[in-house]
This record gives structure tokens, sequence and C-alpha cells, in this order.
């Protein structure tokens, strides 16, 4: 290549002799750059520009996703949460509702002794009420009887007045044996 240039040859000269002709070279190296120009303009920069935007829709998505990943996350927790508090409110109640029925049945057992002491009381007073009843009628008949007796012994031999104080004397005394 140094001995082309010393010759004073145009550097490309010698690809004439391989039969390179310059006017096709250049048209077919103009033509190839509007080609490309076009190819670039027209076919490359809307693909390309299509490219990019599936990019951005899919980084969209995939950002959106991991959002709605993190909010079902977090949803979860506060579900997890609420049901772990609904579970103790619940528990809770269960107890308070135990604890009332307890007490309920306590306080009506208690009610039930009350009413049988009391039924018992009224029923204890009520037979010593009707055992001094029978007393008093058996004193009486007995008393009524120990008169006619004495009368059916006594009743020719003491007069009247004697009858009748021997009644009242006998009547004080049974009367003082109760």
């Amino acid at each position: 290549m140094h001995a082309i240039i010393a010759t004073g040859e145009s550097p490309l000269a010698f690809l004439t002799q391989f039969g390179v002709e310059w006017q096709l070279l250049i048209s077919q190296a103009i033509s190839f750059a509007l080609v490309t120009a076009v190819l670039y303009y027209f076919a490359f920069k809307p693909v390309i520009a299509k490219a990019q935007e599936r990019r951005q829709i899919i980084e969209k998505g995939l950002s959106d996703a991991e959002n709605a990943r993190k909010q079902l996350e977090s949803s979860e927790a506060e579900a997890s949460k609420k049901l772990a508090q609904a579970a103790l409110e619940s528990s809770e109640i269960l107890r308070r509702a135990n604890d009332d029925a307890k007490r309920t049945i306590e306080r009506a057992a208690e009610e039930a002794a009350a009413k049988a002491a009391d039924i018992q009381a009224r029923a204890e007073a009520q037979i010593e009420a009707e055992k001094l009843k029978m007393r008093e009628d058996l004193k009486a008949e007995l008393s009524g009887l120990v008169v006619k007796a004495a009368e059916s012994v006594v009743g020719e031999i003491l007069t009247q007045e004697q009858r009748g104080k021997l009644a009242e004397l006998a009547a004080k005394k049974l009367g003082d044996a109760r």
C-alpha cells in the first residue's frame, strides 16, 4: 500500500484492478444508506418503540402485582388480627355468660332453699298450733268428763254450790297442768 501511495496514484485505484466500478459502489452505498435510514425510521424505530412500550407495561404490571401482593399480605395480617380479637371477645362473652348462668343458678338455689325453709317453718308453726288446739280441746273434754264423773260420784252428796266450786277447781288444775 505504501508503494501505491508513493507512485502517486489514488489510494483506491487498486480496486479498479479487481473490477470494482466507482459509480456503482457509490450508488450502492447511497442506496444502502437510504434503505438503512428508511428501515430505521419506518421499521426499527416503531418496533423498538413498541418493545419499550411493552417493557413499560410489563414493568407496570409487575409493580402493580407487587403492590397487590403487599396489600394482600397486609389484609391477611389485619384479617388474622381481627379473627384473633374476635376469638378473644367471644371467649370473654362465653365466660361472662357462664358466670351469669352460675350466679343465676346459685340465686335460684338460694331462693328455693329460702322458700323450703319458709314452708317448713310455716308447717312446723301450723303443726304446733294444731297440737295446742288439740290439747285445749282434749283438756276441755277431759274437764267435762271429770266433772261428769265427779258429779255422778258425788252428785248425790254435794250441793249445787259445791259442785260449781269443784268444777272450777278441776278446770283450774287442768289449766295449770298445761
